[in-house]
């Protein structure tokens, strides 16, 4: 599972403290969501049972906003949930659990009228896609059970993904992440899976985030070598700071299967533009207890050594005592680092814009 960082309040922290906006705390103008109305490249998700959730955090089913078993994208997006979505946050009240820490929730620009709510449009810059919602780890925080007695299934199957693909081709969308609250490479047949994709999509992006483990099966790196960038979140720099978060993690297996996908990509990786792909990233998600400047320091040098295009250091979603103030004020960080959306970034080899997520 990927959690991306601007969902959580600490992110929101250190826009305010480094010049960007403060946390939203009311609108007497209402609100909107970027997501339901297209704004976004990120958070619309088909799950692996086929429904969709506005947000990529939607363990407790409050963001279902429709399901393609009976229903097509763009009558998701026309329909009555997606309506009334837009019609509370437009008077100012929130519909989901989770509206409050999602980066898509927007004050309405002044100006516009509140009583006529924006209407839901198909996300043509990017959607997520859960092929499977089961997990080999047990992160610390992770609710797994309740979302597993949310989904009817619990992983994605071609004959659906079959189903799924030519509605994306259709919206000409231009970015799949393929990851959302599962391990991606859990599923037997990632490697077709992609393979599904390629042949529908041949010129979108596809991007997925995996915690590595499972990448030493043959078919897991072959769908890989497929995708245009691979993250992989690695909260430690060994066993003991990884397994505190990413509890039945093992580090040397998931830096080792990185490395190795550095490796084979030189060697068997596409070419777009003098580039090879896929582009490589490791996500270190801070806390207190992985977050010291030689955890930094050592993340840095480990990363190097990997061959890996970027690391991001990221702040972990937790409670405030475990959150990781250096995150905020260490100097390597916030002085060598280069601060975007996603978190604080270290860049080791030139990206293509057009091949940015």
């Amino acid at each position: 599972m990927w959690l991306r960082p601007p969902v959580v309040l600490g992110f929101r922290l250190l826009h305010d403290m480094r010049g960007g906006s403060s946390p939203k705390t009311g609108s007497s103008r209402g609100y909107y969501c970027r997501a339901l109305t297209g704004e976004s490249n990120y958070n619309i998700c088909i799950n692996c049972d086929l429904t969709v959730s506005c947000n990529c955090q939607d363990f407790d089913g409050s963001g279902l906003i429709g399901s393609l078993k009976g229903q097509t994208l763009a009558e998701v997006f026309a329909g009555p949930v997606v309506r009334r979505f837009l019609e509370t946050l437009g008077r100012g009240e929130l519909p989901t659990s989770t509206c409050s820490r999602c980066p898509e929730l927007a004050v309405i620009p002044e100006g516009e009228e509140r009583a006529e709510p924006r209407a839901g449009k198909v996300p043509k810059l990017g959607i997520m896609i859960e092929n499977t919602a089961h997990c080999n780890l047990r992160c610390h925080l992770c609710d797994r059970q309740l979302l597993l007695g949310l989904r009817d299934a619990k992983f994605l199957s071609l004959a659906h993904l079959e189903r799924v693909a030519p509605m994306l081709a259709s919206a000409q969308i231009e970015s799949v992440y393929y990851f959302n609250l599962g391990e991606p490479f859990l599923s037997p047949t990632i490697l077709d899976e992609i393979k599904t994709l390629r042949a529908h999509l041949p010129h979108t992006r596809i991007i997925t985030s995996t915690n590595g483990a499972l990448l030493t099966r043959e078919d897991a790196m072959q769908a890989a070598l497929l995708m245009d960038r691979v993250y992989f979140s690695i909260a430690g720099v060994d066993q003991d700071t990884l397994q505190r978060y990413q509890k039945r993690g093992d580090f040397e297996a998931a830096y080792k299967s990185m490395r190795e996908l550095v490796r084979r990509r030189a060697e068997e990786g596409r070419r777009i533009g003098g580039v090879r792909l896929p582009i490589v990233e490791w996500k270190y998600v801070m806390f207190n207890w992985n977050d010291s400047r030689r955890h930094i320091e050592e993340a840095i040098r480990l990363a190097k050594a990997a061959g890996v295009d970027r690391l991001l250091f990221a702040p972990g979603h937790a409670p405030t005592r475990e959150m990781s103030l250096r995150y905020f004020s260490d100097r390597l960080l916030n002085l060598q680092g280069e601060l975007t959306d996603e978190g604080i970034a270290f860049d080791f080899n030139p990206v293509p814009d057009e091949l940015r997520a």
